[in-house]
């Protein structure tokens, strides 16, 4: 039951994830290549919190959308109020708030923010690419004004937080390039710099800088990471890619630090780095919370929105934020923690019929230190292969009961099946294998 499809597609994964490692390495080489992930300390005392989603895209009418945006401000306090520290100081959106610009979507993300917020609370966005949808082939400039007649006047800002320096930038009024934003950005680095050397800069703006977290090749942007390569002091969030936040990949550090904010509506990832860019099935969203100390030291830690819980591996303590050489996050470092995924000793593969007559594989979630991020199915009858595809595994929830996919129709008979788990970074797990008999 050999697949050449799954075969190539898994050697060509193998071979992009050496490549990054070899890009990457230099600033692995430079931290001095940490064998682990550091713990937040137990005296870890907050003096900042605030929370960072993108790419809710509100589309003016009531679906899972604004269900996920609207359950997000409740979970965001309810955290918080249980905390020592127990303020929210901002929510941020990092663009994409609604769909294509227009004033009903305007309205229907004004009116969940105006419930949803409380006094204390800053409310901070960049305009993304779809703020501008409805009106970027004939005058962009459109866009601009409706967000500064519903959201905020000023496009770009530049202000302290208790103590810390935030710097929005949105898209250059093109909707489509920084170009135009480029000296603005240096300028207000430079005096985040000047005030407080070695603390962290935040920054925000819709698209990834290229090359850095999970999804910014596909979809980041040049002028952006010529800019904050510069500034070690950095720590970037970005949306756009809808990628998923639960992998490590969309962490990065190295001259800089970036962060991917996937988004509230629906995970996105892309199987093996070239299969394409899916949905995530099923319900998933995501927001980060963010937390720094005194001395400029930041927790983030990831909510899952539908279930109020969060992922317990996507904790990450960053330390030395203004300093090259102490990054403790990079790609090498992570991937030094992952690993093959295993399924359950004993795991069996079976299926049940859908009322259309079309088939649903059924199989328990293989785990390993990241949890699989997918499965390459291979169905056979005898020496042909009927079915091979690969799928999303559920490492985008915190609650997993089994893979259940759809496999479409088959006729009667018995055949046989194979399922290899594959990690983030490429690590192919033991196979589960079985036959399963179609009535």
């Amino acid at each position: 039951m050999f697949s050449i499809t799954n075969f190539f597609t898994q050697l060509v994964y193998k071979i992009l994830t050496w490549f990054f490692t070899l890009e990457f390495g230099v600033f692995s080489l430079i931290s001095g290549f940490p064998s682990s992930l550091p713990e937040t300390p137990e005296d870890f005392t907050p003096v900042l919190r605030f929370a960072v989603c993108s790419d809710i895209h509100l589309q003016g009418e009531e679906n899972l959308h604004s269900q996920h945006y609207r359950q997000m401000f409740d979970e965001l306090y309810e955290y918080a109020d249980a905390q020592d520290y127990s303020k929210l100081d901002a929510i941020i959106t990092a663009g994409d708030m609604v769909n294509t610009g227009s004033d009903e979507e305007y309205e229907q993300f004004i009116g969940i923010t105006s419930e949803g917020i409380r006094e204390g609370t800053q409310f901070l966005c960049v305009l993304g690419n779809h703020e501008f949808i409805k009106y970027r082939d004939y005058d962009p400039k459109i866009g601009y004004e409706k967000y500064k007649k519903y959201v905020c006047e000023d496009v770009d800002r530049h202000l302290v937080i208790n103590g810390f320096h935030f710097i929005l930038t949105s898209y250059s009024d093109d909707a489509r390039t920084f170009t135009s934003k480029k000296g603005w950005m240096k300028a207000e680095l430079d005096k985040a710099v000047a005030d407080r050397r070695d603390m962290p800069v935040f920054c925000i703006q819709h698209p990834q800088p290229f090359n850095t977290v999970y999804g910014s090749v596909n979809w980041g942007d040049f002028d952006i990471k010529t800019v904050y390569k510069n500034y070690p002091q950095v720590v970037d969030f970005s949306g756009h890619s809808h990628y998923s936040t639960t992998d490590p990949r969309s962490i990065w550090q190295g001259s800089f630090t970036s962060i991917g904010t996937g988004s509230t509506a629906c995970l996105m990832s892309n199987l093996n780095l070239i299969s394409g860019d899916e949905d995530v099935p099923g319900e998933s969203a995501t927001v980060w919370i963010v937390e720094a100390d005194a001395d400029g030291n930041v927790r983030l830690k990831l909510l899952d929105i539908p279930e109020n819980r969060f992922f317990e591996k996507n904790e990450y303590y960053l330390t030395g934020l203004s300093k090259v050489t102490k990054r403790t996050h990079t790609w090498g470092v992570l991937k030094k923690q992952d690993t093959a995924p295993v399924f359950p000793e004993g795991s069996k593969v079976s299926t049940e019929k859908n009322e259309d007559g079309t088939v649903n594989l059924l199989f328990p979630d293989a785990e390993c230190y990241w949890g699989a991020e997918d499965y390459k199915v291979t169905v056979s009858r005898g020496l042909k292969n009927i079915y091979e595809k690969t799928y999303f595994s559920n490492y985008v929830r915190t609650v997993k009961n089994g893979m259940s996919i759809n496999i479409g129709s088959l006729e009667p008979g018995e055949y046989s099946v194979k399922i290899v788990p594959v990690s983030p970074y490429a690590k192919t797990g033991k196979a589960l294998t079985g036959t399963v008999e179609i009535v």
